[in-house]
């Protein structure tokens, strides 16, 4: 039997964890309902017939898919703020790499898929009571906030594995620390930034680096701009998933 990955062995942990933690995360599905249902409710506008502010879905869009999916792929990894539940974590019968898996399909596909369903329905319930065509619903509003969608989808996957990360790195109070580890991080890469571009492009106000004017910035600037994009588009969430596996097996019983 391959003891690096075998199916049967993924799908009995896949089944396990969703038996150990249905009962929370149903409560959460209904929370987070629950929480959206009222703040749409608040904000209806009866009078003017616009019963949802376009503010008030992206911001409950928001909120659900970058908090909430960070405090659930936090959650993957709770054991590990406990010494016994870590013991019994590390104890199962599986491979290292499976318990990774498990924690990306819960946290990168079940939890997605779970809120698009959630808050589609909800936001769909209430414009489709407001009898007001002309509100836009989920798919048509999200298409338009996030016209840079790669981007979008490459920042909400890094910071779920960065999250995981910080829950094995960390174990007790792991969200916090991952939190303030995060914030901490972006800070010193727009200092370094910022001091890159001073080096580059020096004190000449004339230059120009709006996306509409990269003609103006310097080879070496663009080389830059482009590299890091590349980084944060395609290499960083791969990265973070490396450095979680070895801190996995780092842990091993």
């Amino acid at each position: 039997m391959n003891n690096f990955f075998n199916y049967d062995r993924f799908s009995l942990l896949v089944r396990r964890q969703w038996t150990e933690n249905k009962l929370i995360l149903l409560m959460s599905i209904v929370i987070y309902a629950s929480i959206t249902a009222v703040f749409y409710a608040i904000n209806m506008d009866i009078e003017n017939g616009k019963y949802i502010n376009k503010g008030v879905q992206v911001a409950m869009f928001n909120i659900g898919l970058f908090g909430g999916g960070t405090l659930f792929a936090n959650y993957i990894f709770k054991d590990f703020s406990n010494n016994i539940q870590t013991m019994s974590f590390l104890m199962t019968p599986a491979s290292h790499f499976e318990k990774l898996c498990t924690g990306f399909f819960y946290a990168l596909i079940a939890f997605p898929i779970a809120f698009l369903f959630v808050f589609g329905a909800v936001d769909y319930a209430f414009v489709a009571l407001s009898g007001n065509k002309s509100n836009e619903i989920l798919y048509s509003l999200i298409i338009e906030s996030y016209q840079g969608y790669s981007f979008f989808i490459s920042l909400w996957v890094t910071l779920q594995i960065f999250t995981m990360l910080g829950a094995v790195y960390f174990g007790k109070m792991s969200y916090i620390k991952t939190a303030f580890s995060g914030f901490l991080t972006i800070a010193i890469f727009i200092f370094i930034g910022y001091l890159l571009v001073k080096f580059i492009i020096g004190d000449d106000r004339n230059i120009k680096i709006s996306s509409g004017d990269r003609d103006n910035l310097s080879g070496t600037f663009k080389f830059l701009d482009n590299t890091i994009k590349i980084y944060i588009y395609y290499l960083l969430a791969p990265f973070f998933a490396v450095i979680t596996y070895f801190k996995l097996k780092e842990k091993e019983v």
